[in-house]
């Protein structure tokens, strides 16, 4: 593992705590949760219509390859 830098420090991730993925009680903007802290990010979901600040976008997964292939 690579060492990460965060302003110009550089620092070891590996000796960080890491959350529990054991079912942990807990609030989040009035909605309530058991769930662990630790989990697997969720395959993205193409067809899933995305909202941010009252605007609408769809996943650019492929265009966003394509632009970083013809680099």
């Amino acid at each position: 593992m690579t060492k990460l830098q965060y302003r110009g420090v550089s620092y070891d991730n590996a000796s960080h705590e890491q959350p529990s993925s054991q079912p942990v009680e807990h609030s989040y903007r009035g909605q309530h949760f058991e769930a662990p802290l630790r989990h697997e990010a969720a395959d993205v979901d193409a067809d899933v219509e995305l909202q941010y600040r009252g605007h609408a976008y769809h996943h650019r997964q492929a265009e966003a390859a394509r632009e970083v292939n013809q680099a």
